[in-house]
């Protein structure tokens, strides 16, 4: 348009930028040619153009400043006289073009015929057409990055392993989610795009939801803001939230970016379990550690006495009381050895079946059973599961054992062994009809040295030592009671279904 309304013989673009030796040079990209004229855009003179070229040092001075240089060939230096590609031209102007205040390139525009063929109102008009020229390189630019970013942005959010999601501002609708995002909730990406995440139900708390989007309203972001996420399957966890605010299609919308923390809680809130352990332990250690070598120092002193007295009797009962405080302290060294142990030393896992860890745990308990008259009844069928054979054993024979330690006076003492549940993850049981526990302490029993009764025997560790083995193999173990005299029945999952 510009060549025919100014008569032209060329318009051409020139683009500056640098060759491969990092020199500044500039070359040929677009061409119109009037009609009789010579194309010239594969001419290869017109390539990697050095801009201070020799001859054209004032051009150069000129063009660079920002000015149009229009000028007739007759007053050019000889080298561009010479030139067979330039020998036709007779006027010529080129005008700079501006992008981003740089200077881009030229636009030019040849005359074969006529010299000082442009009034400087056609200067003018041409200078402005640089400018809109160079307004167009600039969004051009501008959209060629923004694409570039799309494309980097499209290419990270959708390869990450991180969980994404898109959601729109204005009607709190989901646009986009990532791989990364299904893998996590349970979702495809179909059964959440236009859902909001209120329909979907995947913040647990309502109060921590409204928290967050007060917080990123107020900030226009959020960093790591904590909070629970229920899944698909109903399952829920801990992650950490961040947003960024974020364009889509000139709306506003918010990149959420999720980091599951869930097993990280769950290990703190082990640590804490282990430290209010250790804590207990340190009391332990300093209390009833401490009682046996009382005893003993106490003993030894009237052993003394009653050995200088030659009554014999008396000493043996100093020594008997003496070994009765190493044997309780012996004992409870020896369990505390046994707890530390778990986690650290594992057997290898086995198909066992818990009917038959049952009858070698009562095998096993013949003694008391018999001595208290208590009757054991297993469950036939049982199933077969994954486990640690001698810890599982461990585990029931502790178990019968509590029980037929706190039968108190019932005339008719019995245990049962069998399962409650099978699917889809067995829930086994072991209940009797004696002492039964409050509620209060349906928790409190499995922590370390708790005893409900300072009289029975026993360190109280047992119970913690079952509560161990059974998180070993990834279950729970609680226990169910109706309070005094109503019996109590312990319950536990283990992590693996059964076999056959």
């Amino acid at each position: 348009m510009l060549g025919k309304a100014t008569q032209a013989s060329h318009v051409y673009i020139f683009e500056n930028h640098l060759d491969e030796n990092k020199k500044l040079v500039t070359s040929q990209k677009y061409e119109w040619v009037g009609e009789g004229q010579n194309i010239e855009i594969a001419n290869q003179e017109f390539q990697n153009v050095p801009l201070q070229e020799d001859g054209a040092s004032n051009w150069y001075a000129t063009i660079s400043a920002g000015k149009p240089f229009y000028n007739t060939t007759k007053l050019f230096a000889s080298e561009w006289k010479n030139s067979k590609s330039r020998s036709e031209i007779k006027t010529l102007l080129d005008v700079p073009i501006f992008v981003n205040n740089t200077w881009w390139g030229v636009i030019g525009f040849d005359d074969c015929k006529r010299e000082m063929a442009w009034s400087q109102a056609d200067i003018d008009a041409m200078q402005a057409a640089a400018g809109m020229l160079g307004a167009a390189i600039k969004r051009q630019q501008s959209d060629a990055a923004l694409r570039i970013s799309e494309e980097k942005f499209h290419t990270t959010f959708h390869h990450t392993f991180i969980p994404m999601v898109i959601g729109r501002i204005s009607d709190k609708v989901i646009l986009d989610v990532n791989e990364a995002f299904s893998n996590e909730m349970g979702y495809t990406r179909e059964e959440v795009i236009n859902h909001s995440a209120d329909e979907l139900r995947l913040w647990v708390n309502a109060e921590e939801h409204i928290q967050h989007s007060r917080l990123r309203q107020k900030q226009g972001y959020t960093r790591e803001f904590k909070a629970k996420f229920r899944k698909q399957s109903g399952e829920t966890g801990v992650m950490l939230v961040s947003t960024a605010p974020l364009t889509v299609n000139e709306e506003a919308c918010v990149l959420y970016t999720l980091y599951n923390i869930t097993k990280i809680e769950d290990l703190l809130s082990e640590l804490r379990d282990k430290n209010n352990e250790l804590e207990r332990f340190t009391y332990t250690v300093s209390h009833d550690l401490k009682a046996p070598l009382i005893t003993i120092g106490g003993f030894v002193g009237y052993l003394e006495k009653d050995i200088l007295a030659g009554n014999a009797e008396k000493a043996r009962q100093d020594v008997q009381r003496v070994m009765d405080a190493v044997y309780k302290m012996q004992t409870l060294l020896n369990e505390l050895l046994e707890l530390s142990r778990l986690g650290r030393v594992v057997n290898k896992k086995e198909n066992v079946n818990i009917g038959e860890i049952a009858e070698e745990a009562v095998r096993l308990l013949q003694g008391r059973l018999i001595s208290s008259n208590v009757k054991v009844k297993i469950e036939k069928d049982l199933p077969f599961i994954q486990g640690d054979h001698a810890r599982l054993l461990q585990v029931v024979q502790n178990l019968i054992d509590n029980s037929a330690k706190f039968m108190g006076d019932q005339p008719n003492p019995l245990i049962e062994i069998g399962i409650k549940t099978r699917d889809p993850h067995p829930v086994f049981y072991i209940r009797d009809n004696g002492m039964g526990i409050n509620e209060e302490y349906h928790d409190r029993i499995f922590g370390l040295f708790d005893k409900l009764n300072a009289k029975t025997d026993g360190t109280g560790i047992g119970l913690a030592l079952v509560k161990r083995i059974i998180e070993l193999h990834n279950g729970k173990i609680w226990v169910e009671s109706d309070g005094k005299n109503k019996g109590s029945t312990f319950l536990f999952t283990l992590s693996d279904a059964a076999r056959h």
